[in-house]
């Protein structure tokens, strides 16, 4: 589905889609690197899409970047949350990883449509209904104001239905935004430390593809916390954010 969104995005002349073909074409080709660098362009042009990300996961896994892929599949997963290509994918992924942690949440249990709905899709879901309400109120007042009777009461009751739930949706919307704040291990191996500084020790240690929460930043550092609870100091460069709005840090990638 999000491939054929984006291909009606081409056709409208919407987005800038060059880089995106040509990554396609290279990792059709076996030049996963090459196949990399074309999707990782099409991003950073502004083309923050699922499909994207979609095809930057599938190249990083086939060129031997697991938790690259993980963290590509995470946010085309964001941005798309019914694309079972992409979800059946990153449980490949995670099944291969040495730490079966848990992902962060992505959303609050109140919220459960979120776990359907995106970020977008939820925002303009928000938008349509509170619109929806609001013009309900206008028109009722403009038909008072020629008629000079009161319009019936169920008027009413649905312009606050409406904006009700637009803004039900609205605060859903901006709390899922508020909690991409999670993070994947792309390294072999990465152990946490207490505090930073020599007097900090090591607490426990953490494999590639690893998907935790980062809450803190200091010194080149993040403050992460796992899905159990577990909370230490890491090397901010061995992390690669999940939030889809980041950009994805190629010149990181190590030769494998």
């Amino acid at each position: 589905m999000s491939g054929l969104f984006l291909m009606l995005l081409m056709a409208c002349g919407a987005v800038d889609t060059s880089d995106f073909d040509a990554g396609v074409t290279a990792g059709r080709g076996g030049d996963q690197r090459g196949a990399i660098s074309h999707f990782v362009a099409a991003l950073e042009s502004g083309g923050r899409h699922p499909a994207t990300y979609h095809g930057l996961g599938n190249a990083l896994y086939r060129d031997g970047h697991n938790g690259e892929a993980i963290a590509a599949w995470r946010r085309g997963l964001y941005l798309a949350p019914r694309n079972g290509d992409i979800a059946a994918n990153l449980a490949r992924a995670q099944r291969q990883s040495r730490d079966q942690l848990a992902p962060p949440t992505s959303h609050r249990d109140a919220f459960f449509w979120q776990g359907a709905l995106s970020a977008r899709e939820s925002g303009l879901l928000a938008s349509g209904t509170l619109t929806a309400g609001l013009m309900i109120v206008v028109v009722a007042r403009i038909r008072r104001t020629r008629s000079g009777r009161a319009q019936p009461r169920r008027a009413g009751g649905w312009s606050m239905l409406l904006i009700a739930v637009g803004v039900l949706l609205s605060g859903s919307t901006w709390d899922v935004v508020q909690q991409r704040d999670g993070a994947v291990i792309v390294i072999p191996q990465l152990a946490a430390r207490s505090t930073l500084g020599p007097e900090g020790v090591d607490l426990f240690v953490l494999h590639e593809g690893a998907e935790l929460r980062a809450l803190d930043q200091s010194q080149g550092h993040t403050l992460i916390v796992l899905s159990d609870g577990r909370k230490g100091w890491v090397s901010s460069s061995a992390l690669i954010s999940s939030d889809p709005a980041s950009s994805f840090p190629l010149d990181s990638l190590p030769s494998r």
